[in-house]
């Protein structure tokens, strides 16, 4: 297309010249419905006259249209329509708002996905496969570019060089050399006859490369690569740390014969990739069968956590799109909806292009300010469970009795710390359900409570406040008992006695903290720091949780910035040894 034009009128779409990327071929485009500017697409082009000539060429894009045509599924980019004016031919796609893999991991300061985030999109992908694999379907131009991401869900794009298997998936066949070599099996790569198993490849060099931020070979060109790859063992480095299973995974995806790389039907069935509900399920009932409350409640608190340690950490960009049409999100301001209603059958997209460009304009900067709000949100309600987390370090080694703290002691520190993250939960909900607030502007601050995401965060937190409620409740009562007994038993020191009354002073379910509060959580904390410092000062998970509860006496010294990536915090601080974590302390002034 000409560079100056600003929109095109497509059958009953709108194209906008604002470009998305680079397909096999063509260009994409973002696009809209006519008669809905919120309703977004992306409108992949090609040139009629850059494939009239070439065969092979039209071929693929046949094969492309006809695959996409046969496929609904949440992990592969959908396919709406297809359109064909004389110069061009348009392939209306669904839109994915996050952009792809390739420039989240850039984004990254590590240039690379913690290991949770990476096992979350490379289960999406497998998803996918599994209805490819169903349908005879190979890719073979699997790479981070061809993985795009629309609100945390990662979707398989770019069948322009895939095509329908004649053969058994696994029976290897003659095929054209297509594909991205870097993300070439070696079969491929050497003109070999191959099978589905080259897409395993692909998916596990991308694994490999979201863990390590580069790919496990690499070379200037294809013949080289391949020389790498016959000649260089695989080699899993030593820093970041990753968990066996998912290098035994990658170990079997990157076998460099077919015959000894893991099918798709065995990567299906992998412990990284299945989630085994009867576990998860035997694990429950097996709480539920535990008599005491306090442990049954703990038990309880460390499954959320497990599950729901950081949440919201991809950037959901909130876009409406013809996959969830009936939803209203952030881009679906009123603004644009009565903008959209001009879009009937004597408005003309093409000669009032401006007017869409300045909409766009003036919706992102509006969809940009929410995306800081949900952010905001998001990133104090990950604050607040750092203060879980942190309970059940202290819960797990007072177990092994590691800490040999005090019952009194012990409950307090727990106590305080829970009800800190309750304080945390409680200012969240409280500014989520204003109807102004102070911080945000008001025309904007009203648009976020109508959006979806808006939805989303307040069930999120609702559900939040009920399970940290109750945790919160049978400690309250387990450590208000331990409390009076230490009391009644006469033998407490008049020191201890002054605290615990001072402590009782605070105990009650009041979530709007005052100076009182902050003062004894404080004094516990320290109190408590230099119990473990005393007793264990070599040991490592003992130096971590003082490592942890220096960061609760100050968390936002710790955790600056809105943005910031929890997932990768944990990961890497969990993986420290014991003189990594002796000078972060060191750092913060702790001896």
């Amino acid at each position: 297309m000409n560079e100056d034009w600003t929109t095109k009128k497509v059958d009953k779409y709108v194209v906008v010249n604002k470009t998305l990327g680079q397909g096999a071929y063509g260009t994409v485009y973002r696009g809209f419905l006519q008669e809905d500017e919120t309703k977004q697409v992306a409108v992949k082009t090609i040139k009629i006259a850059t494939i009239s000539d070439t065969p092979k060429m039209i071929e693929l894009i046949k094969r492309e249209i006809a695959i996409l045509q046969r496929i609904n599924h949440p992990n592969i980019v959908r396919l709406f329509d297809v359109a064909r004016t004389n110069n061009y031919l348009y392939m209306f796609l669904e839109y994915c708002a996050d952009g792809d893999l390739k420039d989240y991991m850039a984004k990254k300061e590590e240039k690379r996905l913690s290991e949770l985030e990476a096992v979350i999109f490379i289960k999406h992908i497998v998803e996918g496969f599994k209805r490819l694999y169903k349908q005879k379907i190979i890719h073979r131009d699997i790479k981070p570019a061809n993985i795009l991401l629309h609100q945390g869900v990662a979707k398989i794009t770019d069948f322009g060089f895939a095509r329908v298997m004649d053969t058994e998936m696994n029976d290897p066949a003659y095929l054209s050399r297509l594909g991205s070599p870097l993300y070439m099996a070696p079969q491929i790569l050497e003109g070999q006859p191959f099978s589905a198993k080259c897409d395993v490849w692909s998916v596990g060099v991308m694994f490999y490369e979201l863990l390590y931020g580069r790919t496990p070979w690499a070379a200037e060109t294809a013949f080289q690569l391949l020389e790498n790859i016959k000649k260089q063992p695989l080699k899993f480095f030593p820093k970041p740390v990753r968990s066996q299973k998912v290098k035994e995974l990658i170990t079997l995806m990157l076998r460099v014969q077919e015959k000894d790389r893991i099918s798709w039907e065995g990567v299906f069935e992998d412990p990284t990739i299945k989630i085994d509900e009867e576990i998860i399920k035997e694990n429950m009932r097996n709480i539920l069968r535990e008599k005491d409350e306090v442990s049954k409640s703990i038990s309880l608190n460390k499954l959320y956590i497990d599950q729901n340690l950081v949440v919201g950490y991809l950037a959901k960009n909130p876009i409406n799109t013809l996959e969830n049409s009936n939803q209203s999100t952030l881009d679906a301001s009123s603004e644009a909806r009565s903008q959209s209603a001009k879009f009937s059958s004597q408005f003309d997209p093409e000669s009032n292009g401006e007017i869409i460009m300045s909409n766009y304009k003036n919706e992102k900067k509006r969809r940009d300010a929410m995306l800081k709000y949900n952010n905001y949100f998001l990133f104090e309600r990950n604050i607040a469970f750092f203060f879980n987390f942190v309970i059940q370090k202290v819960i797990k080694l007072q177990t092994i009795q590691m800490l040999q703290l005090t019952n009194d002691n012990y409950f307090r520190l727990i106590y305080l710390i829970a009800k800190n993250q309750m304080v945390h939960l409680e200012r969240v909900n409280q500014q989520l359900n204003r109807k102004d607030h102070d911080k945000f502007d008001k025309e904007t601050w009203g648009r976020f409570l109508a959006s979806q995401e808006y939805q989303k965060l307040i069930q999120l937190i609702q559900m939040d406040m009920k399970h940290s409620s109750d945790f919160f409740s049978e400690i309250s009562k387990k450590c208000n008992q331990v409390q009076q007994e230490e009391l009644q038993n006469g033998k407490a020191s008049s020191q201890t006695t002054s605290l615990i009354k001072n402590f009782l002073s605070i105990h009650n379910n009041n979530f709007e903290a005052n100076d009182t509060f902050h003062m004894l959580y404080r004094d516990v904390i320290v109190e408590n720091l230099k119990i473990i410092k005393n007793l264990n000062s070599k040991e490592t998970e003992a130096s971590l949780l003082i490592l942890y509860l220096t960061i609760c006496q100050n968390p936002y010294e710790e955790f600056k910035d809105i943005n910031y990536d929890f997932n990768t915090f944990y990961e890497e601080t969990e993986n420290l040894n014991l003189q990594e974590i002796q000078e972060k302390l060191h750092k913060k002034g702790i001896k």
